[in-house]
């Protein structure tokens, strides 16, 4: 994996960092249009936000949970020091929801796999109040979590796995923009008071 920085924080205030990570799917990049435009309002906000793409000698399969970790690791890492931290992930990286619960970083998972065991047992655990945001035709989301006390579960009717209403990209599209406004009001209203991090 590599990362590379999508937008740059603000200079005047380097102690007030924040500091997103943007992660793919298996094969929905960073520049697809969902990540893509939460990348952009990020930048807009003051985040400095650093992209992940994924290389052709990544071998995920045998442990994806801990690629995972070392992918969000490795993004951190390559980040300014930051004053509060945020991930972003789409379907395969929501597998490091167990990395983020244990590292007390927030998230906004973007069809998440629910159905993998030691993510649903995370979630089922978490005291974070993080997004999720999944389509009713997904079967990855299975039917969404509603059931867990904490975190807030957005179903998207009618979309599948790429958060689009099947031939109907006007629909997509509405739909979408109002998956941004949701995300908008969590980024504002939303994340905890920022921890500081070793």
């Amino acid at each position: 994996m590599e990362s590379f920085t999508w937008a740059k924080a603000p200079a005047e205030n380097p102690d007030k960092t924040k500091v997103a990570v943007l992660l793919p799917g298996s094969g929905y990049p960073v520049e697809g249009p969902v990540l893509f435009w939460v990348g952009e309002m990020l930048g807009s906000l003051g985040w400095h936000v650093q992209a992940v793409r994924w290389t052709p000698d990544d071998s995920p399969s045998v442990d994806p949970h801990s690629f995972m970790a070392r992918a969000v690791e490795s993004a951190f890492a390559s980040s300014p020091d930051a004053h509060q931290r945020l991930i972003v992930a789409k379907s395969f990286s929501t597998l490091s929801i167990p990395w983020a619960e244990n590292n007390n970083v927030p998230g906004i998972w973007l069809t998440p796999l629910l159905t993998d065991s030691l993510v649903r047992t995370t979630i089922a655990a978490t005291s974070k109040d993080d997004l999720f945001v999944g389509g009713s035709l997904d079967k990855l989301w299975d039917g969404g979590r509603k059931s867990e006390r904490c975190g807030t579960f957005l179903e998207v009717p009618g979309a599948g796995h790429s958060l689009q209403i099947p031939d109907d990209w006007r629909a997509s599209q509405t739909a979408q923009g109002e998956v941004f406004e949701r995300i908008e009001e969590f980024i504002a209203t939303e994340l905890p008071e920022p921890h500081e991090y070793s």
